[in-house]
């Protein structure tokens, strides 16, 4: 037992020691031939959004860059803010959030100018597609196509002898690493999946999926933004265990929760497999009521139960009507994902 205790806290060091090297690298070494913005996800279409769910631009600036304004589809000017002293996006990394209504379907552009002190170092064109189309399902996302609609930090896909899965690029885990696996849709859905829990950086952590992502309300023109709105399905140091919650946060204010959480004996490098079902509860009229959500966490060879451990959002923490996407999550720790797939459920 104490051989594996050491052993354990070996791969977190070394998890942990990743991190620091490539914090490092990214704030010290990007400089001589670097370019001055450097992106590291824009994929070629984005899904429909709706409401407070943006599409989003992750990548990173070099250190001597002071200044950084971009134009959405030939709109005004903006100044590209960064996290500060906030988790989301700490310098030198960036987020560029593009609301629904900045985007227009079919090709858009980004123009992007990096100044240092009063010269302007350096101009970058872009270039995307948007599908406003309703989302079709079923879809499932296997990972072969590296083309990743990320909403933060910095993701990468990779191949096992099993087929292919997704991470938060090694290094490159910290606060809230999202990932969108189905663009804004309404009404209920059934989502299976896999993950394996490699090791954290720091307390607290979590890691798992968001079945209801609304994006983040904020108050026009703040950026990068604070709010959230979501369900969640995850496992969660702080409780040690799985569980379920539904939250609503405008901006910087106090969020709203409803939590429910069961013991879980978390273990490193195992499978574990989500079955998850959400879906809107309507009255006799065909009127939304509240959001309904259920899950079955199963660890490999373990047999599967009909044990589901269930939460309403009606429960403390309504969220709002409206159409959400899907998207994978991990806050402070290392972990991957296999196929994920989303059905259609109807109540």
């Amino acid at each position: 037992m104490k051989a594996l205790i050491a052993l354990l806290r070996i791969r977190s060091t070394v998890l942990t020691t990743c991190f620091v090297v490539a914090t490092t690298i990214i704030g010290c070494s990007l400089d001589a031939d670097t370019p001055a913005i450097q992106v590291y996800h824009m994929p070629r279409v984005y899904a429909k959004r709706f409401g407070d769910l943006t599409a989003n631009i992750c990548g990173v600036l070099r250190s001597d860059v002071e200044r950084v304004e971009y134009s959405v589809n030939d709109g005004p000017w903006l100044e590209l803010k960064q996290g500060g002293p906030g988790p989301r996006v700490p310098p030198p990394l960036f987020t560029v959030e593009m609301s629904e209504a900045e985007l227009v379907p079919g090709t858009n552009n980004v123009k992007m100018k990096a100044f240092h002190g009063a010269e302007k170092s350096e101009d970058m064109a872009l270039r995307f597609d948007y599908d406003p189309s309703p989302i079709q399902l079923p879809i499932t996302r296997d990972w072969s196509n590296g083309d990743l609609e990320v909403q933060d930090g910095y993701w990468e896909t990779f191949q096992t002898k099993d087929g292919w899965r997704v991470r938060p690029k090694l290094g490159f885990e910290d606060y809230d690493r999202l990932l969108v696996v189905a663009g804004a849709f309404q009404g209920g859905r059934r989502i299976e999946m896999d993950l394996v829990f490699r090791g954290e950086l720091r307390e607290p952590y979590g890691f798992g999926i968001l079945p209801m992502w609304g994006g983040r309300p904020d108050d026009l023109g703040v950026s990068p933004r604070w709010g959230w709105n979501f369900s969640l399905v995850w496992y969660y140091s702080k409780y040690e265990g799985v569980g379920m919650d539904f939250s609503y946060k405008h901006g910087r204010e106090e969020p709203d929760w409803v939590t429910t959480y069961r013991n879980l004996n978390l273990k490193r490098d195992v499978h574990y497999f989500l079955t998850i079902e959400c879906w809107p509860v309507l009255d006799d009229m065909g009127n939304h009521k509240f959001y309904r959500q259920r899950m079955k966490w199963r660890e490999e060879g373990q047999p599967e139960t009909q044990d589901w451990m269930e939460l309403t959002d009606v429960e403390g923490a309504p969220i709002p009507e409206g159409e959400y996407a899907v998207a994978l999550i991990a806050h402070r720790s290392s972990v991957d994902y296999g196929p994920v797939t989303v059905k259609p459920l109807h109540d």
